[in-house]
């Protein structure tokens, strides 16, 4: 078993599972479905008792009839001794009588059979519930070999078990019926035994039942049928206290009533679970087996019944349930991380994980189709001729093979894994033929243009042939080529490049992505107020690769997450430094508008901050791309949850496309920044100065700060200042810059006036 067995996601959840039953079992937590288990097992069987061991049912016993109680006790061991029974266990309190003739009647029955009879004692008097026990008077007890009768029942008045000892240290009662029982701590009772075929004589009919009885061989225990503390046994309901100690009696002498350590079956179908875990190669086997599991537990709750042993249960059921939860919720998350809402099929994320985990099944490669003009297409679209459009697509393309999987990034590419045995390149040119056809939808024929790129070399990690895949499929776009392929060839001809998205991905493995703040200064007190954050990147031959370049290559990669994760750390860890030296100031960092589907992104910035120990107040996000934010209802959840730890949103590039009014209108921004294409035209256009005022007069009068972004001269400096904006940046007020020279622009307070030379 390798390592990365015992230290897989599965793996993990058995331990876990594990550990939790364990600490359970060892507090008894779920006791209550143990005693379930055990009420079942008691149906399993109907078994007759062995017949060696009678009770002789009195009548009430209490103090107002104690003399007359006394001649019948005295009366019925005297005609069992006189019949020849050997062993006679008197199980009732005796008293006192206020007839001393009765009482000492009884004493000169006992003394003349002190080695026949014996008397069964709850030992020292205590109280419980309340009440003083009672126990039989001293006297009679002088000289009679007793024993311990005490009963311990569950907080349903269950009894289960008899230990061999009492309070006293005294043998129990039930060790002391069947001759030479064996030695062991306690006994549990088997739940199978049928109470009442116990042999039963009332007292009043003991020489009419007498004859029936082997009686030498016999023992007899002599118990009342009433006396107010009738105890409840499994699948026999209410019996007298006499009835418990005769069943566990009855297992000693069947050789069952052991008691399995709580411990065994947790950690027995703990480890099935791993060896699953371990063989299982698809979801189904594993499923088969778990539920392998499943019905072994229920096996060892019949065949235990059966052979007359008590487990605990509730143990491996919690093992198991927490076990299903765990996994449950990690396929909910799969399924709904890893499948694309428009199209319902496996999305990018998927792909990286199929594709890693086919790596040593053979020669395999990636193939990614981009579907061209989609844009411009499904504009013209309902919801459902999307889905349509693109599930027909996908059918298309399932041609190659029956168990082919095809998987759609959300945007323009499916994507699909194909055997490198096969003629690939013909094969995928055919393809290519076959998904140009038009589609028909709605009674409207649209026209489909796609290209093709394909990875077939053995290089690189899995994720690094994605990307490749992905860029040449770019590539064949670019260069009029409808298929594309990679093969190890490729990579020693200059005419490839291997392209930006594999280079990108080698960058985040080495974290050699790095930021910059761009300062941001508020217009009326000439003061630096925070700054943007930008990623910036060089590639290995030191240039300098544009974020709009990128940024867009890492959604493609289905790793913008990543990527956000990255520069959030890189962010707090400057929040951190400047908390520090005492220049703390806000940072914007930017999140794409397409990351507000689901939780992900609000974990991931609150780890961020957890792990920097930053103050959220410091944290503003600006949310890029609005226009592709297909739930609001979901986005304003989001947004909402973080704004509650006291992180702001700025509505980032407004007044172009990406930017639009539903966005601003449905979520709580606080604040809005202008983009730079109307700051750049403010000083020579009067519509842009009018339109730029529209969107300051609005953002004044929602409660929401207004920034300018691309400042370049001075001109253009005056003519915000002059409409009312309240921030701006650009390179006219400062360019981006380190960290360290951030600090340093603050210390210093440098910004007075602007100058044309400034920064």
């Amino acid at each position: 078993m390798h390592r990365k067995f015992w230290l897989s996601e599965r793996s993990r959840h058995v331990y876990i599972a594990i550990a939790i039953a364990l600490l359970a079992g060892a507090i008894s937590l779920l006791k209550p479905l143990d005693i379930t288990a055990w009420a079942i097992q008691s149906k399993l069987g109907d078994r007759e008792s062995s017949g060696t061991i009678a009770l002789v049912e009195v009548g009430a016993y209490t103090d107002q009839n104690a003399a007359e109680g006394n001649r019948r006790i005295a009366s019925l061991v005297s005609k069992l001794r006189d019949a020849g029974a050997r062993r006679i266990f008197v199980n009732i309190p005796l008293r006192r009588s206020d007839t001393p003739s009765a009482d000492l009647r009884l004493k000169r029955v006992f003394a003349e059979n002190r080695n026949h009879v014996f008397l069964a004692d709850k030992g020292p008097p205590r109280r419980e519930g309340g009440v003083l026990e009672r126990r039989p008077d001293a006297s009679f007890a002088a000289g009679s070999q007793t024993f311990d009768n005490h009963i311990e029942q569950d907080f349903l008045g269950f009894v289960w078990n008899i230990k061999a000892r009492g309070r006293d240290g005294r043998e129990s009662l039930a060790f002391a019926l069947p001759p030479g029982g064996e030695a062991r701590g306690q006994v549990f009772i088997d739940g199978t035994i049928d109470a009442s075929s116990i042999p039963r004589i009332d007292d009043e009919n003991l020489d009419a039942a007498i004859d029936s009885f082997d009686i030498p061989n016999t023992t007899f225990v002599i118990g009342v049928t009433r006396l107010g503390n009738e105890l409840r046994i499994a699948n026999d309901g209410y019996v007298a206290d006499s009835v418990p100690h005769i069943l566990a009696a009855e297992t000693l002498l069947r050789g069952t009533g052991q008691h399995i350590p709580f411990y065994a079956f947790p950690l027995a179908v703990g480890f099935a679970l791993l060896l699953s875990v371990w063989l299982a190669r698809t979801a189904r086997l594993r499923r088969i087996l778990y539920a392998a599991c499943v019905l072994a537990l229920l096996g060892g709750v019949a065949l235990t019944g059966v052979a007359g042993m008590q487990a605990n249960f509730g143990d491996t059921f919690l093992l198991l349930t927490l076990y299903a939860i765990m996994r449950g919720f990690v396929l909910y998350k799969q399924r709904h991380l890893y499948i694309d809402p428009i199209s319902k099929l496996p999305n990018f994320s998927a792909l990286r994980r199929d594709f890693s985990a086919s790596e040593g099944q053979g020669d395999l490669g990636v193939v990614v189709v981009k579907i061209l003009r989609l844009d411009s297409i499904f504009a013209h679209l309902s919801e459902g001729e999307k889905r349509a459009y693109l599930r027909q697509i996908s059918d298309r393309l399932s041609i190659t093979g029956k168990d082919t999987k095809i998987y759609f990034d959300g945007g323009k590419y499916f994507a699909f894994i194909l055997d490198a045995a096969i003629d690939y390149e013909s094969h995928l040119s055919g393809l290519r033929a076959i998904v140009s056809q038009p589609i028909i939808i709605a009674s409207k024929s649209i026209d489909v243009a796609v290209t093709v790129g394909a990875d077939f070399s053995s290089r690189g990690l899995p994720a690094h042939r994605m990307s490749s895949a992905i860029a040449a499929a770019d590539h064949a776009r670019e260069a009029f080529q409808p298929v594309f392929i990679v093969s190890d060839a490729c990579h020693d001809d200059d005419e490839w490049d291997h392209s930006l998205t594999a280079r990108l991905a080698e960058a985040l493995a080495e974290d050699r992505i790095s930021i910059k703040l761009q300062p941001q200064v508020d217009f009326k007190t000439g003061k630096f107020v925070g700054a943007e954050v930008l990623a910036r990147w060089q590639d290995e031959a030191g240039n300098e690769i544009s974020p709009a370049r990128f940024i867009p290559q890492f959604e493609r990669m289905a790793r913008l997450d990543e990527l956000t994760s990255r520069i959030l750390d890189k962010a707090m860890a400057a929040l951190r430094s400047l908390q520090e030296s005492g220049c703390a100031l806000p940072l914007s960092v930017n999140v794409s508008a397409v990351q507000f589907v689901d939780e992900r992104i609000a974990e991931i910035v609150e780890k961020s901050l957890r792990e920097y120990d930053v103050d959220p107040s410091l944290l503003k996000i600006e949310v890029t791309e609005t226009a592709r934010i297909e739930d609001f209802e979901t986005a304003c959840q989001i947004v909402e949850r973080l704004r509650k730890q006291g992180i702001t949103f700025s509505l980032d590039d407004f007044g172009v496309g990406s930017a639009n009014l539903e966005a601003l209108q449905r979520l709580p921004f606080d604040e809005v920044k202008i983009d730079q294409l109307f700051i750049q035209q403010l000083a020579g256009s009067c519509k842009t100065r009018a339109i730029v005022e529209g969107v300051l007069h609005t953002a004044s009068k929602a409660g929401m700060t207004s920034v300018a972004e691309g400042i370049e001269d001075l001109e253009t400096h005056t003519w915000l200042s002059s409409l009312g904006c309240d921030r701006g940046q650009g390179y006219f007020i400062a360019k981006p810059m380190l960290v360290s020279q951030f600090t340093s622009l603050i210390e210093l307070n440098r910004y007075v006036t602007p100058r044309p030379d400034y920064g």
